[in-house]
C-alpha cells in the first residue's frame, strides 16, 4: 500500500459512497503505512497477510461481487492466482506494469481472468498480446490510470535559488534510472546546474563514484525520502527524468507530479514516457544523452519558454487526471465486469504448478530463456545455458520487483528457482 498503487487504492476505497464496499487484502507487510491509515481512518477494513482460513473468511467469496488483483508480478500475486479457490467469481486483473519489457502479464491470463485493467494506453500496442484478435484485447482490457488524481493539486509558488535545478523524485538507483544516467548530468554543460536527487538512494556511492571519475563539478544534493514532495518541487527548474530503456513504468506518478508543479520534464522518447509527455507542449521527449543536454540548455537560455512548458503541463495533467475521471472509469470497468457471469477460474493451467513455472509464466520475451533452462533440468546447465539466463533483463537480477532473488527468497525450497540465483550470482561475480 506504498506508492503510487497504495495512492490509488485508499483513494478509491474512501471517495466511494455507501453503495459500494470495499475490503482491502495485503498479501505482505506493508513498508510504508500512510495509505493504510488513510484507509483505516476511513473505516475500510484491511486484513494484513492471511492464512488461507482467514482469507476464506474474510473475502468470504461467494458474497463479493468483484475481486480486484494489483498485478506487477509479485510473488504471492502468484501464488494467490494459483491458489484460487474453485468456486464462482469475477476477477479483474489490474496490472500496474506495461507489459512492453519483462516482466509481462501472459496473455492466458487475460484471457482467464474477467477482465484486465491497463494503467497506460501504450499496453494495448505489447508484443506479448500481439497474436491476440484485436477485438479480444479491446473488448477484454480497459484503461484505468495508476494516479488518485491530481484536481487538488496546489499551485505551488516557486522558491527563490541562484542556479539551475535539474530535479529529480523517485529511487535513485540502477532498478529504475538509465544506466549511463551520469553520462546525461555530464551533457548538460551549464556551469550554474545543480542537481537535486529526492528519493531513497541505494546507489548514492556508486553515482558519486562516477561523478569523480568523470571530474564533473556540478553539485549533486540528495535529501532523502520525502512525504510532501511540493516543498521539493518548488525548488526545482526542470525535471530531468531519464529512466532506462526496459522498465515497467506505467502512469509514471513522478513526472505527473512535477508537471502538476509546472516543472516542465525532459524524458526519453520511449515506451510510455511518450505517452505522458506531448514534445514541445508540455515537456521535452529527447532520443539520447546528447538532446538531453540541449533540452536542458534550451530550458536553461530560455526562460520564457520553460514557463511555457510548465503552464501547459500543469494545465494537462489537471484536467486528465482527476479523482473523478479515475473513479469513473474504475467502476466503469467494474460494470462490464458484472455483465458477466460469476465463474470457477483457472489460472494453473496458464502458470504451471511450481513456483519456478510461475515465475517464467510472465516473462514475456525472456520466457524461452528460462524455459530452456528448466527443460534441461539442474545439473545440466551447459555454459551456453547460463549465458541465456545472463542475457535476460537486469529487472530479473535486481534484489526485489518480482526478480529471480524475489521469487527465491519467497520459495526457498524451489530447486530451479535456486539454481537460477547462483548462475546470476555467479555472473555478477565475474563482472
Amino acid at each position: 500500500m506504498g506508492g503510487g498503487v497504495g495512492n490509488v487504492i485508499s483513494r478509491l476505497a474512501t471517495c466511494s459512497d455507501g453503495r459500494i464496499i470495499h475490503k482491502i487484502v495485503l498479501l505482505e507487510e506493508p513498508v510504508k503505512n500512510n495509505f493504510v491509515e488513510i484507509a483505516k481512518a476511513a473505516g475500510v477494513p484491511i486484513l494484513i497477510r492471511p492464512d488461507n482460513l482467514e482469507m476464506e473468511n474474510s473475502l468470504a467469496i461467494s458474497d463479493i461481487d468483484i475481486i480486484v488483483v494489483h498485478w506487477w508480478h509479485h510473488p504471492r500475486i502468484a501464488k494467490f492466482l494459483h491458489d484460487l479457490p474453485r468456486m464462482p467469481m469475477r476477477l479483474i486483473i489490474w496490472s500496474h506494469i506495461s507489459n512492453l519489457t519483462v516482466p509481462a502479464l501472459n496473455p492466458n491470463l487475460l484471457l482467464a481472468s474477467t477482465r484486465v485493467l491497463f494503467t497506460t494506453e501504450a499496453s494495448y500496442e505489447a508484443e506479448v498480446f500481439a497474436n491476440l484478435p484485436k477485438n479480444v484485447l479491446k473488448d477484454k482490457a480497459g484503461l484505468v490510470y495508476g494516479c488518485g488524481g491530481f484536481d487538488d493539486f496546489p499551485k505551488i509558488d516557486r522558491e527563490q535559488h541562484s542556479g539551475f535545478n535539474i530535479g529529480y523524485l523517485g529511487l535513485v538507483g540502477y532498478s529504475k534510472l538509465h544506466p549511463d544516467f551520469v553520462d546525461f548530468c555530464d551533457a548538460v554543460n551549464i556551469p550554474a546546474a545543480k542537481f537535486i536527487l529526492a528519493g531513497d538512494a541505494p546507489a548514492k556511492q556508486q553515482v558519486d563514484r562516477q561523478i569523480r571519475e568523470k571530474n564533473i563539478k556540478n553539485p549533486f544534493i540528495y535529501i532523502g525520502y520525502v512525504n510532501d514532495i511540493k516543498p521539493v518541487l518548488a525548488q526545482f527548474d526542470v525535471f530531468g527524468y531519464p529512466l532506462m530503456p526496459y522498465h515497467t513504468c506505467t502512469t509514471e506518478n513522478a513526472i505527473l507530479e512535477a508537471m502538476a508543479a509546472e516543472v516542465p520534464p525532459v524524458v526519453l522518447n520511449q515506451l510510455t514516457e511518450k505517452y505522458i509527455v506531448q514534445d514541445g507542449k508540455t515537456g521535452i521527449l529527447v532520443s539520447g544523452r546528447e538532446e538531453y543536454g540541449q533540452a536542458m540548455n534550451l530550458l536553461y537560455n530560455n526562460p520564457e519558454f520553460r514557463r511555457f512548458l510548465g503552464k501547459n503541463a500543469r494545465e494537462h495533467v489537471l484536467s486528465k487526471f482527476t479523482l473523478k475521471k479515475l473513479s469513473d472509469s474504475f467502476y466503469r470497468n467494474c460494470e462490464i465486469a458484472m455483465q458477466q457471469p460469476k465463474q470457477i477460474l483457472n489460472f494453473r493451467k496458464h502458470m504451471g504448478n511450481s513456483p519456478a513455472e510461475w515465475f517464467i509464466s510472465c516473462l514475456g520475451k525472456d520466457c524461452q530463456s528460462f524455459k530452456i533452462s528448466m527443460e534441461a533440468e539442474i545439473f545440466n546447465q551447459t555454459e551456453n545455458i547460463k549465458k541465456l539466463i545472463l542475457s535476460t533483463s537486469p529487472l530479473l537480477k535486481q534484489s526485489n520487483k518480482s526478480s529471480v532473488f524475489h521469487y527465491q527468497r519467497e520459495y526457498p525450497g524451489d530447486a530451479m528457482l535456486k539454481t537460477w540465483a547462483e548462475i546470476i550470482g555467479e555472473g555478477e561475480m565475474r563482472e
